[in-house]
């Protein structure tokens, strides 16, 4: 089973960079699945029915999200799409699916979403004993985890706790891509982080300048989107049956 794993795209820029470069990709990639993090992909408040919808035409299988998935005020109808999860580990009854379930050529793909909880702000559950309550009770021929976190130390963690009881773990949310794409002692495939797309010349695809004055004043302000870059498309290539994970990097040269 070969997947496709692509970062979070961030907004207009995100959207530019997805349009420009997925065909290429899936053309010379050939992936059988698709997964894309959609956590910042509407004006970097998680997801829009018409992106679903469009991205879905263009191959996409499955869309996990991140601590931005409630964010949108039609965020509840976004999470009752089929093919859409949330972080899993927040509290009992949330709006919106723990995993998702694909049958491919009767083979059953689960895809869970988790979120770290090392410097997030959102008070939600152990990841490590969510992920046990939920692979107690899914059944499949592949399971591959985003696990949306902040913290490297925890992402390793997570890796190998589920070493060799899931097929792969990507990392997101940083919006830089880890050069650490290896397979686990056991088996399981994993990266730190995935990745953006978007903004290429940006501060994780936030605007330049903002983003300096932030820093030197302390002053928090609401993130920008940078809005003139060249482009950068950041993905995973997992092969779960092969047991080989290949980072897929493009950067376009500076203006």
């Amino acid at each position: 089973m070969r997947v496709l794993f692509i970062g979070d795209v961030y907004m207009k820029l995100g959207q530019k960079a997805f349009d420009k470069y997925f065909l290429q990709v899936k053309n010379d990639y050939k992936p059988q699945f698709i997964i894309v993090n959609g956590e910042n992909i509407e004006q970097g408040n998680g997801l829009s029915k018409k992106i679903y919808k469009d991205y879905l035409l263009q191959g996409v299988n499955v869309f996990t999200l991140g601590n931005h998935a409630f964010s949108r005020r039609d965020a509840k109808e976004v999470l009752d799409l089929d093919y859409v999860c949330r972080p899993a580990n927040y509290g009992e009854g949330t709006t919106g699916k723990e995993w998702v379930e694909y049958n491919f050529n009767d083979k059953k793909i689960v895809v869970i979403n988790l979120l770290g909880r090392i410097f997030m702000r959102d008070p939600i559950d152990n990841p490590f004993t969510k992920a046990d309550e939920i692979l107690k009770k899914v059944k499949a021929d592949y399971i591959i985890v985003d696990f949306h976190a902040e913290a490297t130390s925890e992402k390793y963690a997570l890796a190998h706790y589920l070493d060799g009881r899931v097929d792969a773990i990507i990392g997101t949310h940083t919006h830089v891509p880890t050069a650490d794409n290896m397979v686990l002692p056991k088996g399981t495939l994993y990266q730190s982080d995935v990745g953006m797309t978007g903004a290429k010349n940006s501060i994780i695809g936030g605007e330049i300048r903002q983003g300096i004055r932030k820093f030197i004043s302390g002053v928090p302000e609401r993130i920008k989107p940078e809005e003139k870059s060249n482009l950068q498309f950041n993905a995973t290539m997992l092969d779960l049956d092969n047991k080989t994970i290949e980072r897929i990097n493009i950067y376009e040269e500076n203006y």
